[in-house]
């Protein structure tokens, strides 16, 4: 399906992704997860990295909804952390 979407933890482009996997429809993305995680967070728990990417990739969640939850969940340093990769991995995210 054309609206599929793929979203990789890669620090390779995506054409590279696409023909590794050999994906012939959809989107691919990519996102150094991994290294965001590590470098704000200090630990490589790359979901809230991930979260920023599916944002951008798709419409299944805002950026103003991540954050409210982020907030609500995490203490303040925690979540300003997080807030922070996710916005990151937003802007970063690569596509075709």
């Amino acid at each position: 399906m054309e609206d599929d979407v793929i979203i990789v933890n890669s620090t390779d482009e995506p054409k590279s992704v696409r023909e590794d996997l050999k994906v012939e429809k959809g989107r691919v993305w990519t996102i150094p997860a991994t290294e965001m995680a590590l470098k704000v967070l200090g630990a490589p728990i790359t979901n809230t990295a991930m979260l920023g990417a599916v944002a951008r990739a798709t419409a299944v969640v805002t950026m103003k909804g991540i954050e409210k939850t982020v907030k609500e969940r995490f203490r303040a340093d925690l979540a300003e952390k997080n807030i922070a990769v996710i916005k990151q991995a937003y802007e970063e995210v690569k596509h075709e």
